[in-house]
Protein backbone atom coordinates (compact mmCIF):
# COMPACT_ATOMS: atom_id res chain seq x y z
CA UNK A 1 0.00 0.00 0.00
CA UNK A 2 2.97 2.54 0.63
CA UNK A 3 4.19 1.75 -2.04
CA UNK A 4 1.02 2.59 -4.06
CA UNK A 5 0.22 5.76 -2.47
CA UNK A 6 4.45 6.95 -3.15
CA UNK A 7 3.60 6.48 -7.03
CA UNK A 8 -0.06 7.52 -7.00
CA UNK A 9 0.29 10.77 -5.19
CA UNK A 10 3.09 12.45 -7.37
CA UNK A 11 0.59 11.49 -10.08
CA UNK A 12 -2.62 13.32 -8.41
CA UNK A 13 -0.87 15.96 -7.65
CA UNK A 14 0.45 16.61 -11.09
CA UNK A 15 -2.98 16.49 -12.47
CA UNK A 16 -4.57 18.12 -9.65
CA UNK A 17 -2.19 21.59 -10.68
CA UNK A 18 -3.97 23.00 -13.46
CA UNK A 19 -7.61 22.86 -11.64
CA UNK A 20 -5.35 24.63 -9.04
CA UNK A 21 -3.97 27.20 -11.22
CA UNK A 22 -7.20 27.82 -13.27
CA UNK A 23 -7.74 31.96 -12.84
CA UNK A 24 -11.73 31.88 -14.15
CA UNK A 25 -11.91 34.21 -16.09
CA UNK A 26 -12.85 32.77 -18.65
CA UNK A 27 -14.52 29.21 -18.63
CA UNK A 28 -15.79 26.74 -21.03
CA UNK A 29 -19.79 27.10 -20.72
CA UNK A 30 -21.41 23.37 -22.35
CA UNK A 31 -25.01 25.83 -22.23
CA UNK A 32 -23.36 29.13 -24.17
CA UNK A 33 -23.58 29.81 -27.67
CA UNK A 34 -20.14 28.96 -29.61
CA UNK A 35 -18.35 30.81 -31.95
CA UNK A 36 -15.25 28.61 -33.43
CA UNK A 37 -12.59 30.55 -34.76
CA UNK A 38 -9.64 29.68 -37.03
CA UNK A 39 -6.47 31.59 -36.14
CA UNK A 40 -2.69 31.52 -35.83
CA UNK A 41 -2.57 34.19 -32.90
CA UNK A 42 -1.31 33.21 -29.55
CA UNK A 43 -2.69 32.38 -25.92
CA UNK A 44 -2.78 36.24 -25.13
CA UNK A 45 -4.92 37.29 -27.91
CA UNK A 46 -6.97 34.62 -27.64
CA UNK A 47 -7.57 34.80 -24.29
CA UNK A 48 -8.41 38.99 -23.94
CA UNK A 49 -10.20 38.80 -26.99
CA UNK A 50 -12.54 36.15 -25.89
CA UNK A 51 -13.10 37.34 -22.21
CA UNK A 52 -13.33 41.10 -23.56
CA UNK A 53 -16.23 39.60 -26.13
CA UNK A 54 -18.00 37.74 -23.94
CA UNK A 55 -18.65 40.09 -21.52
CA UNK A 56 -19.29 42.57 -24.06
CA UNK A 57 -22.03 40.06 -25.65
CA UNK A 58 -23.23 40.20 -21.96
CA UNK A 59 -23.91 43.25 -21.28
CA UNK A 60 -24.91 44.49 -24.68
CA UNK A 61 -26.57 41.72 -25.67
CA UNK A 62 -27.42 39.57 -22.61
CA UNK A 63 -26.37 36.68 -24.29
CA UNK A 64 -24.11 33.95 -23.26
CA UNK A 65 -20.82 33.09 -25.75
CA UNK A 66 -18.05 30.78 -25.91
CA UNK A 67 -15.39 30.74 -28.20
CA UNK A 68 -13.98 27.54 -29.67
CA UNK A 69 -10.38 28.14 -30.43
CA UNK A 70 -8.78 25.87 -33.56
CA UNK A 71 -5.25 26.78 -34.07
CA UNK A 72 -3.51 24.02 -36.56
CA UNK A 73 -0.57 26.08 -36.75
CA UNK A 74 0.46 29.28 -39.21
CA UNK A 75 -0.47 30.60 -41.82
CA UNK A 76 0.67 27.97 -43.72
CA UNK A 77 -1.01 24.98 -41.95
CA UNK A 78 -4.42 26.80 -41.72
CA UNK A 79 -4.46 26.97 -45.50
CA UNK A 80 -3.97 23.39 -45.53
CA UNK A 81 -6.47 22.85 -43.04
CA UNK A 82 -9.43 24.64 -44.77
CA UNK A 83 -8.40 23.49 -47.94
CA UNK A 84 -9.01 19.76 -46.80
CA UNK A 85 -12.03 21.15 -44.90
CA UNK A 86 -13.61 22.99 -47.86
CA UNK A 87 -12.63 19.99 -50.08
CA UNK A 88 -14.64 17.15 -47.98
CA UNK A 89 -17.69 19.92 -48.00
CA UNK A 90 -17.73 20.00 -51.53
CA UNK A 91 -17.12 17.15 -52.59
CA UNK A 92 -20.17 15.93 -50.58
CA UNK A 93 -22.48 18.36 -52.46
CA UNK A 94 -20.96 17.46 -55.65
CA UNK A 95 -21.85 14.07 -55.64
CA UNK A 96 -24.90 14.77 -53.67
CA UNK A 97 -26.17 16.49 -57.07
CA UNK A 98 -25.41 12.85 -58.77
CA UNK A 99 -21.76 14.65 -60.48
CA UNK A 100 -18.65 11.99 -60.52
CA UNK A 101 -15.96 13.51 -58.77
CA UNK A 102 -12.23 13.69 -60.43
CA UNK A 103 -9.03 15.47 -60.19
CA UNK A 104 -10.63 18.08 -62.61
CA UNK A 105 -13.22 18.88 -60.44
CA UNK A 106 -10.75 18.93 -57.35
CA UNK A 107 -8.31 21.39 -59.02
CA UNK A 108 -10.98 23.90 -60.44
CA UNK A 109 -13.64 24.28 -57.32
CA UNK A 110 -11.33 26.85 -55.63
CA UNK A 111 -8.95 27.63 -58.63
CA UNK A 112 -9.03 31.63 -58.59
CA UNK A 113 -7.53 31.87 -61.73
CA UNK A 114 -10.22 29.99 -63.57
CA UNK A 115 -11.39 31.94 -66.26
CA UNK A 116 -14.56 30.88 -68.45
CA UNK A 117 -13.07 30.97 -71.94
CA UNK A 118 -10.40 28.59 -70.63
CA UNK A 119 -12.16 25.91 -68.32
CA UNK A 120 -13.65 23.22 -69.79
CA UNK A 121 -17.98 22.92 -68.93
CA UNK A 122 -17.40 20.30 -65.71
CA UNK A 123 -14.47 22.62 -64.77
CA UNK A 124 -16.44 25.68 -64.78
CA UNK A 125 -19.41 24.21 -63.88
CA UNK A 126 -17.74 23.01 -60.14
CA UNK A 127 -16.44 26.52 -59.89
CA UNK A 128 -19.50 28.72 -60.11
CA UNK A 129 -21.35 25.72 -57.52
CA UNK A 130 -18.85 26.32 -54.92
CA UNK A 131 -19.29 30.32 -55.17
CA UNK A 132 -23.47 29.72 -55.08
CA UNK A 133 -22.67 27.14 -51.97
CA UNK A 134 -22.99 27.44 -48.49
CA UNK A 135 -20.46 24.50 -47.82
CA UNK A 136 -18.22 25.36 -44.88
CA UNK A 137 -15.21 24.62 -43.14
CA UNK A 138 -16.71 21.72 -40.64
CA UNK A 139 -18.12 23.93 -37.65
CA UNK A 140 -15.68 26.81 -38.36
CA UNK A 141 -17.09 30.48 -38.70
CA UNK A 142 -14.42 33.00 -38.99
CA UNK A 143 -10.42 33.48 -39.91
CA UNK A 144 -8.27 35.53 -37.47
CA UNK A 145 -5.20 36.76 -38.10
CA UNK A 146 -2.38 35.73 -40.91
CA UNK A 147 -1.79 38.39 -43.13
CA UNK A 148 -2.93 40.26 -46.51
CA UNK A 149 -1.31 37.61 -49.01
CA UNK A 150 -3.46 34.54 -47.33
CA UNK A 151 -6.71 36.28 -46.46
CA UNK A 152 -6.97 37.71 -50.13
CA UNK A 153 -5.82 34.37 -51.27
CA UNK A 154 -9.14 32.88 -49.78
CA UNK A 155 -11.25 36.17 -50.19
CA UNK A 156 -10.26 35.10 -54.20
CA UNK A 157 -10.83 31.35 -53.64
CA UNK A 158 -14.39 32.15 -52.18
CA UNK A 159 -13.21 30.47 -48.92
CA UNK A 160 -14.35 34.06 -46.95
CA UNK A 161 -17.55 35.74 -47.93
CA UNK A 162 -18.49 39.68 -47.54
CA UNK A 163 -18.88 40.63 -43.88
CA UNK A 164 -21.78 43.47 -44.14
CA UNK A 165 -18.74 45.65 -42.38
CA UNK A 166 -19.64 48.59 -44.49
CA UNK A 167 -23.54 48.46 -44.65
CA UNK A 168 -23.57 48.27 -40.89
CA UNK A 169 -21.00 51.07 -40.30
CA UNK A 170 -20.60 53.32 -42.47
CA UNK A 171 -19.21 56.13 -40.29
CA UNK A 172 -16.17 53.99 -40.02
CA UNK A 173 -15.40 54.83 -44.24
CA UNK A 174 -16.37 58.38 -44.46
CA UNK A 175 -14.42 60.25 -47.30
CA UNK A 176 -13.20 63.28 -44.84
CA UNK A 177 -11.42 61.68 -42.49
CA UNK A 178 -12.03 57.51 -42.10
CA UNK A 179 -11.46 55.52 -39.20
CA UNK A 180 -10.51 52.66 -41.03
CA UNK A 181 -8.18 53.78 -44.15
CA UNK A 182 -7.83 51.10 -47.21
CA UNK A 183 -3.92 51.32 -47.03
CA UNK A 184 -0.87 53.19 -47.13
CA UNK A 185 2.18 52.94 -49.66
CA UNK A 186 0.94 50.33 -51.76
CA UNK A 187 -0.17 48.17 -48.60
CA UNK A 188 -3.82 46.88 -48.20
CA UNK A 189 -5.54 47.00 -45.11
CA UNK A 190 -9.06 45.74 -45.69
CA UNK A 191 -10.80 44.37 -49.24
CA UNK A 192 -12.87 46.79 -50.65
CA UNK A 193 -15.24 43.42 -51.66
CA UNK A 194 -15.75 43.41 -47.83
CA UNK A 195 -14.27 40.01 -47.98
CA UNK A 196 -11.82 40.81 -44.39
CA UNK A 197 -10.82 43.66 -42.85
CA UNK A 198 -7.31 44.50 -41.10
CA UNK A 199 -7.45 44.55 -37.40
CA UNK A 200 -4.16 45.89 -35.85
CA UNK A 201 -1.27 46.74 -37.97
CA UNK A 202 2.25 45.12 -38.17
CA UNK A 203 5.72 46.28 -39.04
CA UNK A 204 8.62 43.83 -39.56
CA UNK A 205 12.63 44.55 -37.94
CA UNK A 206 15.62 42.82 -36.11
CA UNK A 207 15.30 42.15 -32.20
CA UNK A 208 18.86 42.04 -30.64
CA UNK A 209 20.61 41.16 -27.27
CA UNK A 210 22.51 44.07 -26.02
CA UNK A 211 24.90 41.92 -24.12
CA UNK A 212 25.79 39.30 -26.88
CA UNK A 213 26.14 42.14 -29.30
CA UNK A 214 28.69 43.87 -26.96
CA UNK A 215 30.75 40.05 -27.05
CA UNK A 216 31.13 40.46 -30.36
CA UNK A 217 32.31 44.12 -30.58
CA UNK A 218 29.21 45.99 -31.30
CA UNK A 219 28.24 49.05 -29.46
CA UNK A 220 31.72 50.05 -28.26
CA UNK A 221 32.12 53.20 -29.89
CA UNK A 222 29.87 55.53 -32.51
CA UNK A 223 31.58 53.77 -35.25
CA UNK A 224 29.91 50.56 -34.32
CA UNK A 225 26.44 50.70 -34.61
CA UNK A 226 23.90 47.98 -33.36
CA UNK A 227 22.26 46.25 -35.94
CA UNK A 228 19.76 48.42 -37.84
CA UNK A 229 19.72 47.71 -41.26
CA UNK A 230 18.75 44.49 -42.61
CA UNK A 231 22.26 44.12 -44.28
CA UNK A 232 23.40 44.54 -41.00
CA UNK A 233 22.35 40.80 -40.28
CA UNK A 234 25.11 39.20 -43.14
CA UNK A 235 27.73 40.75 -41.03
CA UNK A 236 30.74 38.03 -40.60
CA UNK A 237 31.06 38.87 -37.02
CA UNK A 238 27.53 37.13 -36.79
CA UNK A 239 28.29 34.07 -37.80
CA UNK A 240 26.48 31.68 -36.09
CA UNK A 241 25.01 34.04 -33.66
CA UNK A 242 21.68 35.01 -36.24
CA UNK A 243 17.93 33.09 -35.55
CA UNK A 244 15.70 32.84 -37.99
CA UNK A 245 12.23 31.09 -38.85
CA UNK A 246 11.21 29.21 -41.53
CA UNK A 247 8.87 30.80 -44.35
CA UNK A 248 7.21 28.43 -45.57
CA UNK A 249 5.96 28.52 -42.40
CA UNK A 250 5.12 31.62 -41.06
CA UNK A 251 3.23 34.07 -43.12
CA UNK A 252 5.15 36.62 -41.25
CA UNK A 253 8.05 35.63 -41.40
CA UNK A 254 8.06 35.96 -45.62
CA UNK A 255 6.61 39.15 -44.68
CA UNK A 256 9.98 40.03 -43.32
CA UNK A 257 12.01 38.46 -45.94
CA UNK A 258 9.94 40.29 -48.88
CA UNK A 259 10.36 43.71 -47.06
CA UNK A 260 14.52 43.14 -47.43
CA UNK A 261 13.60 42.31 -51.06
CA UNK A 262 11.82 45.06 -51.40
CA UNK A 263 13.87 47.68 -50.05
CA UNK A 264 16.97 46.15 -52.00
CA UNK A 265 14.83 46.36 -55.81
CA UNK A 266 13.85 50.39 -54.08
CA UNK A 267 17.55 50.95 -53.23
CA UNK A 268 19.08 49.43 -56.76
CA UNK A 269 16.03 51.83 -58.34
CA UNK A 270 16.89 54.34 -56.67
CA UNK A 271 20.59 54.32 -57.75
CA UNK A 272 19.67 53.19 -61.56
CA UNK A 273 17.56 56.78 -61.63
CA UNK A 274 20.49 58.69 -59.99
CA UNK A 275 22.61 57.38 -62.56
CA UNK A 276 20.44 58.20 -65.65
CA UNK A 277 20.04 62.06 -64.11
CA UNK A 278 16.56 61.61 -62.97
CA UNK A 279 14.47 59.49 -65.41
CA UNK A 280 13.95 55.29 -66.12
CA UNK A 281 12.64 54.10 -69.37
CA UNK A 282 10.82 50.85 -68.82
CA UNK A 283 13.60 48.66 -70.00
CA UNK A 284 16.02 50.42 -66.85
CA UNK A 285 13.06 49.84 -64.50
CA UNK A 286 12.58 46.08 -64.67
CA UNK A 287 16.98 45.79 -65.07
CA UNK A 288 17.15 47.93 -61.89
CA UNK A 289 14.35 45.68 -60.03
CA UNK A 290 15.79 42.20 -61.10
CA UNK A 291 19.71 43.55 -59.80
CA UNK A 292 17.63 44.25 -56.51
CA UNK A 293 15.93 40.84 -56.66
CA UNK A 294 19.36 39.08 -57.31
CA UNK A 295 21.24 41.53 -54.54
CA UNK A 296 18.54 40.87 -51.90
CA UNK A 297 18.81 36.89 -52.44
CA UNK A 298 22.57 37.13 -52.27
CA UNK A 299 21.87 39.04 -48.50
CA UNK A 300 19.13 36.22 -47.79
CA UNK A 301 22.09 33.72 -48.44
CA UNK A 302 24.35 35.77 -46.49
CA UNK A 303 21.91 35.51 -43.17
CA UNK A 304 21.62 32.01 -43.62
CA UNK A 305 25.23 31.19 -43.89
CA UNK A 306 25.25 33.40 -40.28
CA UNK A 307 21.96 31.78 -39.53
CA UNK A 308 22.56 29.21 -35.94
CA UNK A 309 18.83 27.67 -37.28
CA UNK A 310 15.66 28.38 -39.03
CA UNK A 311 12.82 27.41 -36.38
CA UNK A 312 8.96 26.36 -37.69
CA UNK A 313 7.62 29.05 -34.91
CA UNK A 314 8.54 32.67 -36.04
CA UNK A 315 8.41 33.72 -31.55
CA UNK A 316 11.13 31.25 -31.04
CA UNK A 317 13.52 33.85 -32.69
CA UNK A 318 12.89 36.47 -29.81
CA UNK A 319 12.84 34.10 -27.01
CA UNK A 320 16.51 32.67 -28.23
CA UNK A 321 17.55 36.84 -28.61
CA UNK A 322 16.94 37.50 -25.25
CA UNK A 323 17.85 34.07 -23.80
CA UNK A 324 21.35 34.99 -25.48
CA UNK A 325 21.34 31.69 -27.38
CA UNK A 326 21.95 33.91 -30.86
CA UNK A 327 22.57 37.74 -30.88
CA UNK A 328 20.07 38.84 -33.40
CA UNK A 329 17.20 38.03 -35.16
CA UNK A 330 14.16 38.58 -37.64
CA UNK A 331 11.06 38.75 -36.24
CA UNK A 332 7.60 40.52 -36.04
CA UNK A 333 7.51 43.70 -34.26
CA UNK A 334 4.88 42.75 -31.93
CA UNK A 335 6.89 39.27 -30.60
CA UNK A 336 10.22 41.75 -30.13
CA UNK A 337 8.46 44.41 -28.00
CA UNK A 338 6.68 41.84 -26.28
CA UNK A 339 10.23 39.82 -25.08
CA UNK A 340 12.11 43.09 -24.58
CA UNK A 341 9.57 43.96 -22.30
CA UNK A 342 9.33 41.23 -20.44
CA UNK A 343 12.89 41.10 -20.14
CA UNK A 344 13.28 44.32 -18.58
CA UNK A 345 10.97 43.39 -16.15
CA UNK A 346 12.58 40.17 -14.87
CA UNK A 347 15.75 42.09 -14.98
CA UNK A 348 15.53 45.22 -14.28
CA UNK A 349 17.35 47.00 -17.02
CA UNK A 350 16.85 46.70 -20.60
CA UNK A 351 19.18 43.37 -22.10
CA UNK A 352 17.00 43.41 -25.45
CA UNK A 353 15.91 45.15 -28.30
CA UNK A 354 13.63 45.77 -31.35
CA UNK A 355 14.15 47.99 -34.37
CA UNK A 356 12.16 48.33 -37.50
CA UNK A 357 14.72 48.98 -39.71
CA UNK A 358 14.81 52.88 -41.35
CA UNK A 359 12.52 52.48 -44.72
CA UNK A 360 12.50 48.42 -44.35
CA UNK A 361 9.73 47.40 -43.85
CA UNK A 362 6.18 48.86 -44.83
CA UNK A 363 3.10 48.72 -42.75
CA UNK A 364 0.50 45.65 -43.06
CA UNK A 365 -2.67 44.62 -41.86
CA UNK A 366 -3.50 41.60 -39.91
CA UNK A 367 -7.00 40.83 -41.10
CA UNK A 368 -10.28 38.69 -39.93
CA UNK A 369 -12.54 37.35 -41.83
CA UNK A 370 -16.09 35.20 -41.59
CA UNK A 371 -15.87 31.96 -43.98
CA UNK A 372 -17.98 30.42 -45.95
CA UNK A 373 -20.28 28.21 -44.61
CA UNK A 374 -20.16 29.79 -41.23
CA UNK A 375 -23.06 27.92 -39.40
CA UNK A 376 -22.95 31.07 -36.37
CA UNK A 377 -23.37 33.75 -39.58
CA UNK A 378 -24.67 36.55 -36.75
CA UNK A 379 -22.57 35.91 -34.23
CA UNK A 380 -19.30 35.82 -36.60
CA UNK A 381 -20.95 39.01 -37.61
CA UNK A 382 -20.70 40.42 -34.25
CA UNK A 383 -17.39 39.27 -33.25
CA UNK A 384 -16.32 41.13 -36.41
CA UNK A 385 -18.05 44.27 -35.79
CA UNK A 386 -16.58 44.18 -31.99
CA UNK A 387 -12.49 43.32 -33.47
CA UNK A 388 -12.81 46.67 -35.43
CA UNK A 389 -14.88 49.10 -32.54
CA UNK A 390 -12.97 51.24 -29.90
CA UNK A 391 -14.16 48.54 -27.22
CA UNK A 392 -12.21 45.73 -29.62
CA UNK A 393 -9.11 47.67 -31.19
CA UNK A 394 -8.59 48.96 -27.22
CA UNK A 395 -6.98 45.69 -26.33
CA UNK A 396 -4.46 45.56 -28.97
CA UNK A 397 -2.07 48.03 -27.26
CA UNK A 398 -3.23 49.84 -23.89
CA UNK A 399 -1.35 48.07 -21.26
CA UNK A 400 -3.09 45.55 -19.27
CA UNK A 401 -5.28 47.09 -15.98
CA UNK A 402 -5.84 50.12 -17.75
CA UNK A 403 -9.39 51.58 -18.28
CA UNK A 404 -10.49 49.72 -21.61
CA UNK A 405 -7.85 47.91 -21.28
CA UNK A 406 -6.14 43.83 -21.80
CA UNK A 407 -6.80 42.32 -18.10
CA UNK A 408 -3.44 40.54 -17.85
CA UNK A 409 -1.35 40.51 -21.33
CA UNK A 410 0.02 43.57 -22.93
CA UNK A 411 -0.53 42.21 -26.76
CA UNK A 412 2.01 45.00 -28.09
CA UNK A 413 0.07 45.27 -31.22
CA UNK A 414 -0.76 48.57 -33.05
CA UNK A 415 -4.77 49.63 -33.55
CA UNK A 416 -6.16 49.96 -37.23
CA UNK A 417 -8.34 52.39 -36.03
CA UNK A 418 -6.81 56.58 -37.07
CA UNK A 419 -9.19 58.01 -33.73
CA UNK A 420 -6.70 55.43 -31.67
CA UNK A 421 -4.05 57.40 -31.52
CA UNK A 422 -5.18 60.49 -29.66
CA UNK A 423 -3.63 62.07 -26.59
CA UNK A 424 -5.90 60.27 -23.93
CA UNK A 425 -5.18 57.08 -25.62
CA UNK A 426 -1.28 57.37 -25.97
CA UNK A 427 -1.53 57.94 -22.12
CA UNK A 428 -3.04 54.20 -21.80
CA UNK A 429 -0.88 52.50 -24.34
CA UNK A 430 2.09 50.18 -24.03
CA UNK A 431 4.01 52.15 -26.79
CA UNK A 432 2.71 55.54 -26.48
CA UNK A 433 5.66 56.70 -29.16
CA UNK A 434 4.06 54.59 -31.86
CA UNK A 435 3.74 56.24 -34.89
CA UNK A 436 2.62 53.87 -37.81
CA UNK A 437 0.82 55.93 -40.54
CA UNK A 438 4.16 57.78 -40.42
CA UNK A 439 5.91 55.06 -40.80
CA UNK A 440 4.12 53.62 -43.88
CA UNK A 441 4.56 57.12 -45.18
CA UNK A 442 8.42 56.53 -44.93
CA UNK A 443 8.32 52.89 -47.38
CA UNK A 444 6.22 52.42 -50.37
CA UNK A 445 5.75 48.31 -50.86
CA UNK A 446 5.36 47.80 -54.47
CA UNK A 447 2.69 44.74 -54.88
CA UNK A 448 3.64 44.68 -58.92
CA UNK A 449 7.38 44.03 -57.53
CA UNK A 450 6.69 41.06 -55.29
CA UNK A 451 3.23 40.40 -54.56
CA UNK A 452 2.78 37.33 -57.16
CA UNK A 453 6.20 36.18 -56.17
CA UNK A 454 4.91 35.04 -52.24
CA UNK A 455 4.78 31.97 -52.13
CA UNK A 456 7.61 31.71 -54.36
CA UNK A 457 9.86 33.00 -52.21
CA UNK A 458 8.57 31.19 -49.24
CA UNK A 459 9.80 28.11 -51.41
CA UNK A 460 13.17 29.63 -52.64
CA UNK A 461 14.40 30.57 -49.84
CA UNK A 462 13.35 27.56 -48.03
CA UNK A 463 15.08 25.67 -50.43
CA UNK A 464 18.25 27.93 -50.47
CA UNK A 465 18.94 28.37 -46.91
CA UNK A 466 17.12 25.64 -45.12
CA UNK A 467 16.97 22.37 -46.68
CA UNK A 468 20.60 23.02 -47.78
CA UNK A 469 21.72 24.81 -44.70
CA UNK A 470 24.54 22.16 -44.07
CA UNK A 471 26.38 23.77 -47.23
CA UNK A 472 25.04 26.92 -46.98
CA UNK A 473 27.19 27.19 -43.75
CA UNK A 474 30.19 25.24 -44.99
CA UNK A 475 30.36 27.79 -47.99
CA UNK A 476 30.20 30.88 -45.81
CA UNK A 477 32.67 29.62 -43.30
CA UNK A 478 35.10 29.24 -45.74
CA UNK A 479 34.47 32.28 -47.50
CA UNK A 480 34.98 34.11 -44.20
CA UNK A 481 38.22 31.81 -43.30
CA UNK A 482 39.29 33.20 -46.40
CA UNK A 483 39.29 36.56 -46.23
CA UNK A 484 35.53 37.58 -46.58
CA UNK A 485 33.93 38.06 -50.21
CA UNK A 486 36.19 40.98 -51.58
CA UNK A 487 39.00 38.07 -51.20
CA UNK A 488 37.38 35.86 -52.45
CA UNK A 489 35.39 36.75 -56.11
CA UNK A 490 35.39 33.58 -57.38
CA UNK A 491 33.75 31.81 -54.80
CA UNK A 492 31.29 34.58 -54.10
CA UNK A 493 30.51 33.62 -58.15
CA UNK A 494 29.11 30.43 -57.55
CA UNK A 495 27.71 31.57 -53.82
CA UNK A 496 25.87 34.05 -55.54
CA UNK A 497 24.21 31.62 -58.56
CA UNK A 498 20.53 31.65 -59.18
CA UNK A 499 18.75 28.69 -60.63
CA UNK A 500 15.64 30.99 -61.97
CA UNK A 501 16.27 34.93 -63.21
CA UNK A 502 13.98 37.62 -62.03
CA UNK A 503 12.59 37.22 -65.50
CA UNK A 504 12.05 33.76 -64.99
CA UNK A 505 10.36 33.80 -61.48
CA UNK A 506 6.72 34.53 -62.45
CA UNK A 507 7.07 31.55 -64.57
CA UNK A 508 8.68 29.57 -61.49
CA UNK A 509 6.21 31.11 -59.51
CA UNK A 510 3.01 29.06 -61.12
CA UNK A 511 4.68 26.26 -61.56
CA UNK A 512 4.61 25.81 -57.55
CA UNK A 513 1.26 26.24 -57.80
CA UNK A 514 1.12 22.47 -58.58
CA UNK A 515 1.86 20.19 -55.71
CA UNK A 516 3.84 17.79 -58.71
CA UNK A 517 5.62 20.19 -59.92
CA UNK A 518 6.58 22.12 -57.12
CA UNK A 519 8.36 19.00 -55.69
CA UNK A 520 10.09 18.46 -59.04
CA UNK A 521 11.61 22.41 -58.82
CA UNK A 522 12.38 22.34 -54.84
CA UNK A 523 14.44 19.28 -55.85
CA UNK A 524 15.97 20.36 -59.04
CA UNK A 525 16.83 23.97 -56.92
CA UNK A 526 18.21 21.69 -54.16
CA UNK A 527 20.61 19.72 -56.17
CA UNK A 528 21.86 23.50 -58.04
CA UNK A 529 22.44 25.19 -54.57
CA UNK A 530 24.26 22.45 -53.04
CA UNK A 531 26.43 21.75 -56.10
CA UNK A 532 27.12 26.09 -55.87
CA UNK A 533 27.51 25.51 -52.30
CA UNK A 534 30.24 23.35 -52.94
CA UNK A 535 32.22 24.87 -55.84
CA UNK A 536 31.95 28.19 -53.56
CA UNK A 537 33.63 26.47 -50.92
CA UNK A 538 36.29 24.39 -52.68
CA UNK A 539 37.10 27.69 -54.46
CA UNK A 540 37.19 29.57 -50.82
CA UNK A 541 39.54 26.99 -49.26
CA UNK A 542 41.83 27.50 -52.36
CA UNK A 543 42.48 31.50 -51.90
CA UNK A 544 43.39 30.42 -48.06
CA UNK A 545 45.28 27.84 -48.66
CA UNK A 546 47.90 29.93 -51.44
Amino acid sequence: MRRLLFAVIPLAVVIAIPFLLRTGEVEDDPTAEQLVVVTPHNEAIRFEFERAFCRYMAREHGRDVDIDWRTPGGTSEIARYLKGEYTAAFRTLWTRSGASWNGEVERAFMNRKLKREDASETAWKARQMFLDSDVGAGDADILFGGGWYDHNKFARMGCTVPSGVQTRHPEWFERERPVLSPGMSGETWYDRGDCYYGTCLTTFGICYNVDRLAELGYGTSASEPLPQRWEDLGDPRLYGCVGAADPSKSGSITKCFEMLIQQRMAESVAAATAQSGGTLDQEQLDKAVADGWNQALLLVRKIGGNAQYFTFSASKVPLSVARGDVAVGMCIDFYGRTQAEWEESRLGRRTMRYVTPLAGSSVSADPIAILRGAPHRELAEMFVDFSLSREGQQLWNYRPGTEGGPLKYALRRLPIRRDLYTKEDREKMSDPDARPFAEAEAFTYHPEWTGRLFNLMRVLVRVMAIDCHEELRGAWSAILDAGGPDATPDAMEAFSRLPVSYEESGDAARRIGSGEERVVLMREWAHFFRASYAEAETKARAVKGR
